[in-house]
């Protein structure tokens, strides 16, 4: 195995026990924040179509962000897995609509409509493990994002994470799909320059 595989390996594992770490009273504290923060987005207010995960374990929450976008009616798509490094996007109607999935993961039923590949009018908001402030992802190992995303360099990326989550460098790949920005409950970090916006 690659050092940089067995260095992600051990990064993987060593965010993940953090990020399970977290209180529950301030993981909740934390999400509000971070939807908060997501919603005064220009890239949120202004995207036609919003494609988020739903999230799963200790993942930043996303309910009150799948929630209000279809109280906005912005078409809001979640991923469904269909094999091996591929997942595709489904509408939601409600959130009545997920069901658990592959590893339990909340996804959209069968009745659900497959969405198109995201474009310039989409947002997509990622999960990860950890990240840094360049926007390189540590996902779960499965290359299910950055395969999805490979042929859609046009839509816009948001990634949502506990600030714990952040660090200084996370190795790279010429092929990981990387975030234009990085929501915490703290900061909104700005990936493509060194720029940060604190509120």
């Amino acid at each position: 195995m690659e050092i940089k595989s067995v260095t992600k390996d051990r990064l993987r594992r060593q965010f993940l026990q953090i990020r399970k770490n977290i209180p529950e009273e301030a993981r909740r504290q934390a999400e509000r924040q971070i939807a908060q923060r997501l919603f005064e987005t220009e890239l949120y207010q202004t995207a036609g179509r919003i494609y988020c995960y739903a999230a799963f374990r200790e993942e930043a929450g996303t309910g009150e962000i799948l929630t209000e976008s279809l109280r906005q009616g912005k078409p809001t798509a979640v991923p469904r897995v269909m094999g091996k490094r591929k997942m595709e996007f489904f509408y939601l109607r409600s959130m009545e609509d997920l069901r658990p999935g592959t590893w339990s993961i909340p996804e959209p039923g069968p009745w659900c409509t497959q969405a198109p590949k995201p474009d310039e009018t989409c947002l997509v908001i990622m999960p990860g493990a950890a990240f840094d402030r360049e926007g390189n992802r540590l996902g779960y190992g499965g290359g299910y994002y950055d395969t999805y995303l490979a042929d859609c360099p046009q839509c816009l990326r948001a990634a949502l994470a506990f600030a714990a989550q952040c660090t200084d460098h996370i190795p790279a790949d010429p092929h990981d799909i990387r975030p234009d920005i990085i929501i915490t409950e703290k900061e909104l970090i700005k990936c493509f320059q060194d720029f940060r916006e604190t509120r």
